[in-house]
């Protein structure tokens, strides 16, 4: 029989030392990058009625309870929808376009249960009231600074819910035929694809859905499309990267057409974010013009969400906090000497010290009882004279 004091839920998991230290310092970057470029932090309930996130479908991912009134609750799984619950709501004097951050943690049932998280700190932004080019921009730029600030190696692709629908409509499909292929497009199944086209729109839309590149990919796509709704799409996406190349940040950033992301509300462009090791998606998000709508307040609105917890052992950061440790075997002349940035030691010898000091990646020690300091260089403590 199992121990469940000794246990925690599948799926759930204690952080603690250094790996809670990356994802603090994680957390902590990305904060004061949304702070810095006009976001303003936003904090929605752990619990929320169920409602709010089964507006558009039952999701068979969600948490649920019932409490004490018999009212059907979920853990928060989808923090846009939350705050698109708020802008229809709370902020209806806001003066607009608001720009929404926060980190906060979701719970969601993974398609596949093994080794996957089933709780996971979010870090996001949303941007609230506001459309076109430049707003679509913005939301880009900022993912790719910070994915920048925290990683060394990772792609952005982009993709376009607008552009996919005008060129489905263009071939006169039924909605039937059209949800089956918005549906394998996903999993990139060209075969049963071809089974549903005819070969010409087939060999278009193979291209479309398999090819992966920079703005030359649109130029080869527009090519072999007539539509001029189609075109344009392709044309407003070009555009998006030209201001990504004039602001030198293109550099990670690709396009590729199979790019659907966990929420099926998206209305315009799209984005994920991938690093080697990581089998899921680090960032999703993108333009949701409709959502907001569906809780009473049309507005349109852009945003994504990084997923924290999948980059703790992929991030290039490395945590240092700015405090010395101080020794002494005298404990009250130990605690005399206190102040602020200082970390009394309770180690019965220096050795003890440098051991505790290094574990905890504290790199300067004060040993007072020989008023000598030292400095962590390459694994040992150097004293400083």
């Amino acid at each position: 029989m199992s121990n469940y004091n000794l246990k925690t839920p599948v799926g759930l998991k204690d952080y603690l030392l250094k790996t809670m230290e990356k994802k603090n310092n994680i957390e902590t970057i990305l904060k004061e990058l949304f702070l810095n470029s006009g976001y303003n932090l936003i904090e929605t309930p752990t619990l929320e009625y169920i409602d709010v996130f089964t507006k558009d479908m039952q999701d068979q991912s969600l948490y649920k309870l019932i409490n004490k009134d018999g009212e059907v609750l979920a853990l928060r799984s989808d923090v846009t929808k939350s705050i698109s619950r708020v802008t229809s709501t709370l902020t209806k004097d806001f003066i607009y376009p608001q720009r929404f951050c926060y980190i906060t943690n979701t719970f969601r049932y993974p398609k596949a249960y093994q080794g996957k998280d089933h709780e996971f700190t979010q870090a996001g932004i949303e941007l609230i009231g506001c459309n076109g080019l430049y707003a679509d921009f913005e939301v880009i730029s900022l993912a790719v600074k910070a994915l920048n600030r925290v990683l060394s190696d990772y792609k952005l692709y982009i993709s376009s819910t607008e552009f996919i629908n005008n060129y489905l409509d263009d071939l006169n499909i039924s909605s039937k035929i059209k949800k089956e292929i918005l549906k394998e497009i996903q999993n990139k199944n060209v075969v049963k694809i071809k089974k549903l086209l005819d070969k010409s729109e087939y060999e278009t839309i193979s291209l479309i859905i398999e090819a992966i590149g920079k703005k030359d990919l649109l130029v080869k796509i527009k090519d072999n499309i007539k539509s001029d709704k189609s075109i344009k799409s392709l044309e407003y996406l070009e555009k998006l990267y030209e201001l990504l190349e004039k602001n030198k940040l293109e550099k990670n950033v690709y396009f590729d057409f199979s790019v659907l992301s966990f929420g099926n509300y998206y209305t315009g462009i799209t984005l994920q974010g991938y690093t080697k090791g990581v089998g899921e998606p680090i960032l999703e998000g993108g333009r949701y013009d409709n959502l907001i709508s569906s809780f009473g307040d049309a507005k349109d609105a852009c945003g994504f969400a990084i997923n924290v917890n999948g980059l703790i052992n992929k991030t290039k950061l490395t945590y240092e906090r700015d405090i010395t440790y101080v020794y002494s075997s005298n404990k009250e002349k130990l605690y005399d000497n206190l102040k602020d940035g200082y970390f009394a030691s309770l180690d019965e010898t220096l050795e003890d010290a440098f051991k505790y000091a290094a574990y905890n990646n504290i790199k300067k020690v004060i040993d007072l009882d020989n008023n000598k300091k030292y400095v962590l260089k390459e694994g040992e403590y150097v004293c400083q004279e």
